[in-house]
């Protein structure tokens, strides 16, 4: 499947917030939390630590994004259901809905989501160690711009402008600790 323009534009847009995040002191200062990983890498590339940190940090900023993109937007589609305009779509079996900026259409609290990233080291074919780290992921959308796709009454996708607020923190055992929020439109698609 070809990637669109638009897709490449939802990454990036992502990758962009990701990129602060791993930037600012906060993450900076949880550094510790992947020392395991840092010191393996540092290890078996006979490099500082700090090359150890960037390749952490480049694998975040990587793989984070796609998760987030994906993560709001299933976790959105049951509550986007529910909605009025929605409702009455899948009653009057329309295949599509589009939301226009004066459609009022309300903001969605998406369900709390939890992306985890698998750290790595390989040898190989032989794992020499492994560390998953857990994000977790709050917030809500607004649909400015979009179109909703329905297949069998329920909407199957949405695509377009919509303005996302996100606060992602880094699960610490019980506790998670906040690293970064946005707000920002994305196109998807």
């Amino acid at each position: 499947m070809a990637v669109t323009k638009t897709e490449d534009k939802a990454q990036d847009d992502f990758a962009t917030e990701i990129t602060q995040m791993v930037e600012s002191s906060v993450f900076q200062g949880e550094r510790d939390e992947f020392s395991f990983m840092i010191q393996k890498y540092a290890e078996k590339s006979q490099t500082a630590e700090d090359e150890g940190w960037k390749l952490v940090t480049r694998q975040i900023v990587e793989t984070l994004p796609a998760h987030l993109k994906e993560g709001i937007i299933v976790c959105s589609l049951e509550k986007i259901n529910q909605e009025g305009p929605c409702r009455n779509a899948a009653e009057n079996n329309l295949e599509v809905l589009t939301i226009t900026p004066g459609d009022n259409f309300p903001c969605i609290t998406f369900p709390t989501f939890y992306p985890y990233l698998d750290f790595i080291l390989r040898a190989g074919p032989v794992d020499i160690c492994h560390m998953k780290k857990t994000f977790k992921v709050e917030g809500s959308l607004s649909l400015i711009e979009a179109v909703q796709q329905f297949k069998e009454n329920r909407v199957q996708n949405v695509s377009g402008t919509i303005l996302v607020f996100a606060k992602i923190s880094l699960c610490k055992g019980d506790v998670a600790i906040k690293l970064h929020e946005f707000e920002k439109e994305i196109e998807v698609a």
